[in-house]
């Protein structure tokens, strides 16, 4: 290899490094620098060198066909981390390539092996050259790049990337110059570099926040993965609709009714909900990095399992109440606000992980002067009632029960129907219909215990209701959308669920159809290839197509096996001698050629020598055709015999040729 000793190895752990493939790159690093080792190299030849490429290049297209169906899933949003990822795998990928160049006797690989092209001309033309070209260098700068594309942003991984291109310049040096002036001149360009891609990323930042804002404006806001807003009517749109959005595992011992929390809101406008005061904030994994703790503190045991799609990878994850800490999230970036709402910065298209709970709701923060405000449309309305029921005379737990009493025995569900024309349509809810969706009963319910001095929010989710007996867990659907209210009290949030229990089996009698046992498979079948096509690491099926490979690495592994093997000293002497053009190139018949090319009979460039013979027999040329095609045998198998030929036969070619050329009327003008 032409790299400095141990260079290459260095370069190829600094990838594992950084890319998180450590064992791999110790292995590779051993093997490629153990060749200065050994005192041996085996004689491949190009056709070896030829299958080892094919090795590399099945490799590299089993594994972009697994990143971009496990991880990308072909969608544009998600292409490009699976090509990030595949990037990374690079080096390990070429490795076997490299490997062989390292304990080949040529020292280098013949450019044909990359190019279809090429190779056909050789097979064609055995004699030509394509190029040689020396993978080391090029091979130590691949690791480095595939490093870079792992995005580790640290002192030590610039720190590491300069004392690498300092080894390898080292001994590329100029001598005119002296080390002193040589290291002064790294050290500044080091700083500059430093200095300039600092520049560059807040530029890049920059450049981002502006793209953001201007792109903001042009799509629509129900892309945005957490609605700021929500009005009453919203999730009439979702009832409509029995499709499987979630699937949940609760906790030992612990049955339905769950709920689920997305959002919630703390500022009511009629019709709307706005969520004020409620900017995100990333949240910090735990080492592993599929941890994330949402309050401070041991996390008990008891957790919830969920799974959940995302849409296009972002999305507000559904949380049970208490939520404390979440496992098995395999997400690049993750945030939460005040009100307590987590969303996925960016992940997978499917994402199942488990949610510990602890004794109190420690995700939301404490209630604000937004939590305890009544609109004016609805002040009247709302005041008549709490003090109908006496809200303020009652302990806050008191108010909770009263509450949803009152709601109980005075109101009963109804499907979603259009708003009133005209008047507010939660005060036509509270005084004349007294029929509703949970929308109507949640908004109530907040404002009802608002007026009574409780701080209260508005939460928006799913209910979890629904036992599946194909999958052995619970089902939500997207008719299970729901609302409910939050309620502080003794120093916590509580969740208060005023909605009738009937509603589910209202909704369900609108929505459900005869289809729907059919619907359901068909999702468990798309929800288990999910869950292979967006898992991570090599379980499932990824880990047996590996195996597939098994075979093919054996049998080529046994093929290169049996290749000869020259010591090592004979093969770097021999490359330091004048290397022939290729083998045969010695060969007494040329002499011929010549001969007869001076006569006028010489070959054609692209003529074999057989049909150059055989012309010259149609042509009655006065040469002896015979002997000639018997000295052409000869230097063939010279020139293209693997093998060679014998000492004998060497000489019987030398003899021949001389005694053709002796011949009178041997092709002489």
């Amino acid at each position: 290899m032409s790299t400095p000793p141990l260079l290459l190895g260095a370069a190829v752990l600094f990838w594992g490094w950084a890319t998180g493939l450590l064992l791999p790159a110790i292995a590779v690093a051993a093997i490629l620098e153990g060749a200065r080792a050994v005192p041996w190299r085996v004689d491949f030849s190009r056709r070896d060198f030829n299958r080892v490429s094919d090795l590399c290049a099945i490799l590299f297209a089993g594994s972009a066909i697994y990143l971009f169906t496990a991880v990308g899933g072909m969608r544009v949003v998600d292409g490009p981390r699976a090509i990030t990822v595949l990037f990374q795998w690079l080096p390990l990928l070429a490795a076997p390539l490299v490997a062989c160049q390292a304990y080949s006797t040529a020292g280098t690989v013949d450019l044909s092996v990359f190019f279809w092209t090429l190779r056909k001309k050789a097979a064609d033309e055995p004699g030509a050259s394509s190029g040689a070209l020396d993978l080391a260098y090029p091979y130590a700068a691949l690791c480095i790049l595939s490093a870079s594309a792992a995005n580790v942003r640290t002192p030590a991984y610039y720190a590491s990337l300069c004392l690498l291109a300092a080894w390898a310049l080292w001994s590329r040096r100029s001598r005119r110059f002296s080390s002193l002036w040589w290291g002064t001149s790294l050290a500044v360009a080091v700083v500059a570099g430093y200095a300039g891609h600092l520049a560059l990323h807040r530029v890049q930042q920059k450049l981002e926040e502006v793209a953001f804002e201007y792109i903001s404006g042009l799509v629509r806001r129900d892309t945005d993965p957490f609605r700021s807003t929500t009005a009453i009517g919203h999730l009439g749109r979702l009832k409509l609709s029995d499709r499987i959005l979630l699937r949940v595992e609760p906790a030992a011992g612990q049955g339905a009714p769950i709920l689920l929390r997305e959002a919630s809101y703390n500022v009511y406008k009629s019709p709307a909900w706005f969520a004020l005061g409620a900017g995100f904030t990333p949240v910090q994994p735990e080492a592993g990095g599929e941890t994330w703790k949402l309050a401070p503190g041991p996390a008990p045991e008891t957790s919830v399992g969920v799974s959940a799609y995302l849409n296009r990878g972002r999305g507000v994850l559904p949380l049970p109440a208490r939520a404390m800490e979440i496992d098995g999230l395999a997400v690049v970036r993750l945030s939460s606000n005040r009100l307590g709402a987590v969303k996925v910065d960016e992940g997978l298209g499917l994402v199942t992980y488990r949610v510990r709970v602890g004794p109190g709701a420690l995700l939301d923060a404490p209630p604000t002067d937004f939590d305890v405000g009544v609109a004016a449309a609805e002040s009247v309305a709302v005041a008549q009632i709490a003090d109908e029921l006496e809200l303020a005379s009652k302990p806050p737990a008191a108010r909770l029960e009263a509450v949803a009493a009152f709601f109980r025995t005075n109101f009963h569900y109804s499907t979603y129907a259009d708003q009133p024309v005209g008047g507010a349509p939660l005060e036509d809810f509270l005084v004349r219909k007294r029929s509703g969706h949970c929308e109507y009963f949640a908004t109530a319910t907040v404002l009802l215990l608002r007026a009574a001095g409780v701080p209260a929010r508005y939460a928006t989710g799913y209910s979890v209701q629904e036992w599946s007996p194909l999958e052995r867990r619970y089902v939500v659907r997207a008719r299970h959308a729901h609302s409910w209210a939050l309620a502080w009290v003794e120093g916590a949030w509580r969740d208060l669920d005023t909605t009738p229990p009937e509603w589910v089996d209202a909704e369900a009698a609108g929505v459900a159809s005869a289809f729907e046992p059919v619907s359901d498979f068909l999702s468990w079948v798309v929800f288990l290839f999910s869950r292979w096509r967006y898992g991570e690491g090599w379980d499932g099926v990824g880990r047996y197509l590996v195996w597939l490979l098994v075979p093919l690495v054996l049998v080529l592994a046994w093929r290169l096996y049996g290749r000869r093997r020259i010591g090592r000293a004979r093969t770097e002497a021999a490359r330091g001698e004048p290397a022939a053009l290729h083998p045969g190139a010695d060969s007494e018949f040329y002499l011929i050629a010549d001969r007869l090319a001076v006569a006028g009979l010489g070959r054609r460039s692209t003529e074999p020598v057989s049909t150059w013979i055989s012309r010259l027999e149609e042509g009655h040329a006065p040469v002896a055709t015979d002997t000639l095609r018997q000295i052409a045998r000869l230097h063939y198998r010279y020139r293209f015999d693997p093998d060679g030929i014998g000492a004998d036969e060497r000489q019987a070619l030398r003899a021949r040729v001389e005694a053709w050329l002796a011949a009178p009327g041997t092709g002489r003008g």
